[in-house]
């Protein structure tokens, strides 16, 4: 489900459900959030990189076979449990990478972007596709307008489109593109280049989770309360199943 290699002080977590393209249910989330946070109080661990396992996704975001994904009552503890992991990102205190060797949708896309550095490869897409699936799409409108301003997260968000690995670069949504073969290996690199001042890495990542924090926060409230309304929750129901169908027939 999550698996660990030290590249001497540097810490790659791996995502590791390839059969579900690493989307993460309710335990891959818990075992992340953990991870970061002993990893972040671990002196060996001097840096971290995030990726995902096979060729095809880095984390496909929500794993839409959980039942509780478009449950009204559900809703609050869903949005605590991605409020906790986004936590997670924001207070880390050391350089923390995203090796991205595919996909990286929903969720996924959204948590990424709390990270420092994004390395890819041209075969790597982006994209918010909630709203394809009958979900609104309000911590990533959040995290979105903050990164790229609210124009182009208005797009993306109303939308659903994908981006290319080209695309994404020109907005900075993927700080470099190398061969496939390099993405863990440049994000290493990268993560290792941040440990040469320890405290003022962690200030100035702590003063990026100041400024992101309260309307993030405001963000999982809103969210919280509209998915617990009973019309949008049947509405992420019905979307959900024609997003599982689509998937399936295709």
């Amino acid at each position: 489900m999550l698996r660990r290699e030290d590249r001497d002080g540097i810490l790659v977590l791996r995502l590791d459900r390839p059969e579900k393209l690493n989307a993460w249910d309710q335990a891959l989330r818990d075992a992340l959030a953990a991870a970061l946070a002993e990893a972040d109080g671990d002196s060996t661990v001097r840096g971290l990189v995030l990726t995902g396992t096979g060729e095809r996704a880095f984390c496909a975001g929500a794993d839409l076979t959980d039942p509780t994904v478009g449950t009204p009552a559900a809703a609050k503890a869903r949005m605590a449990g991605y409020q906790a992991l986004y936590e997670a990102f924001l207070s880390f205190g050391k350089p923390f990478v995203t090796a991205l060797n595919g996909l990286a949708a929903g969720s996924a896309f959204q948590a990424m972007l709390l990270t420092d550095h994004r390395v890819g490869h041209a075969g790597v897409r982006l994209g918010m596709p909630e709203i394809r699936a009958g979900m609104p799409c309000i911590t990533g409108s959040t995290i979105l307008a903050q990164t790229v301003g609210a124009a182009t997260a208005r797009s993306l968000a109303t939308t659903g489109r994908f981006l290319d690995a080209g695309a994404a670069l020109a907005l900075g949504l993927i700080d470099e593109l190398v061969e496939p073969p390099r993405v863990v290996e440049r994000a290493v690199a990268v993560a290792r280049e941040g440990t040469r001042s320890p405290s003022a890495y962690a200030a100035t990542r702590r003063w990026f989770a100041e400024m992101m924090r309260p309307e993030l926060d405001r963000a999982f409230a809103h969210a919280a309360a509209v998915r617990s309304d009973a019309e949008v929750g049947h509405s992420i129901e019905a979307g959900v199943q024609g997003f599982l169908g689509r998937t399936t027939r295709g």
